[in-house]
């Protein structure tokens, strides 16, 4: 039960290296393996259910759960008065692409020696902005706030067993 009211998610920026490979980008590194039989062609491998689709604006603003790479636009807001008006969107680059010399940096499968589902280069990335990120209730409540209730619960099932050890003695 404790495990359950415990929430492994967070509202924190989550930054790290990745494989883009068109469009997502693949965030668990597996390690590395030999390119399809050529051992002097060594790549990084990530996990492709780690993938975050990236963004690319296309009329959306900052999109919290994808990692955003765009430049500024414009969008109609009509809720400005008295008849509507344009409202300026900021750019957002959360990818940092480093130049590389090798051929083949990255791929992407289900586990380290499985046949790649794709391939791409290696990128530095950011995503979750907790300035642009904001929820009205926190999704990583501590433990404590459910203290009261963790000690009722376990009193409860617990009394069953403890009558039972007490009868015997």
């Amino acid at each position: 039960m404790m495990v359950s009211l415990i929430t492994l998610h967070s509202n924190a920026q989550i930054s790290g290296k990745g494989c883009d490979f068109g469009g997502r980008i693949a965030t668990q590194y597996l390690g590395t393996a030999i390119y399809y039989g050529n051992a002097n062609d060594i790549v990084e491998v990530y996990y492709t259910s780690s993938a975050v689709p990236i963004n690319k604006g296309n009329g959306r603003a900052y999109d919290c759960e994808a990692i955003n790479d765009y430049d500024g636009f414009q969008v109609w807001d009509s809720s400005i008065p008295p008849y509507g008006g344009h409202v300026t969107v900021p750019a957002s680059h959360d990818i940092r692409r480093n130049p590389s010399s090798r051929q083949h940096e990255c791929v992407v499968a289900s586990s380290r020696y499985a046949t790649p589902n794709g391939e791409g280069t290696i990128v530095g990335y950011t995503y979750k902005d907790p300035n642009k990120c904001t929820s009205s209730r926190p999704n990583n409540l501590p433990v404590d706030d459910y203290l009261p209730f963790l000690v009722l619960v376990s009193g409860v099932i617990s009394l069953p067993v403890i009558r039972k050890n007490t009868s015997l003695v």
